[in-house]
């Protein structure tokens, strides 16, 4: 796989999304940071995740804005007892050599390279589209912030972030011939909870055989 392929949710050696949120390449959906999400829902470590869609070891799976504030954090630390306590834990020996003047520049000459390699590789390049719709994967494009593109996978997304499992069981209650009274007795809801809770997954249902879409049940 090449960079810029498409994987999964996103692309190959991307890291896709925009300066608020990042993109899933396994599940689709924005978050902030992936590392939490990453053990929790998919079973990954950051380092399986960047090896298996070809990002840099190196990188941080944390979108610009965020990494800004804990930056910003960490600076307003400076000078704190508990900075002065992690001062006095550094190694002497390492912190007096990272301070000579061959240290600073070799530090110097290696950070020149990647700079003039960077720019090198950007020259004359535009900069990519790297936000794609949550749930089909389109580029999106115009209004910053939107995660899907069209209005079918807008209500996609959001009947699946909010749905609750047994809708699927209630509908074929119903198709079999049993009232919405008895139904949402043996759930202690309403017959209208039932009803209205029915024709939500149908109309989901419908959006996602228009979509060539799994459902989630």
């Amino acid at each position: 796989m090449k960079p810029g392929d498409r994987d999964g949710y996103g692309r190959y050696g991307y890291l896709d999304g925009d300066d608020e949120r990042i993109i899933c390449h396994e599940c689709g959906k924005l978050y902030r940071a992936l590392g939490t999400h990453l053990i929790k829902a998919h079973d990954m470590t950051a380092a399986e995740y960047k090896e298996a869609h070809g990002l840099p070891r190196g990188m941080g799976l944390v979108a610009p804005e965020t990494r800004r504030a804990q930056s910003l954090h960490a600076l307003s630390q400076v000078g704190t007892p508990e900075w002065e306590r992690m001062v006095e834990k550094r190694n002497p020996a390492a912190a007096s050599h990272a301070r000579t003047s061959e240290s600073f520049t070799h530090r110097g000459v290696v950070a020149e390279r990647k700079a003039a390699t960077a720019r090198a590789n950007i020259k004359g390049v535009r900069k990519p589209v790297t936000r794609r719709c949550v749930v089909c994967g389109e580029l999106l494009t115009g209004v910053r912030g939107r995660a899907t593109c069209s209005e079918r996978c807008y209500h996609i997304n959001r009947y699946e972030r909010g749905a609750k499992p047994g809708a699927r069981a209630w509908m074929e209650r119903r198709d079999a011939g049993e009232s919405l009274s008895a139904i949402g007795r043996s759930a202690g809801v309403s017959h209208v909870a039932v009803r209205v809770r029915i024709e939500k997954f149908r109309a989901y249902l419908k959006r996602c055989e228009e979509l060539g879409r799994t459902p989630i049940e």
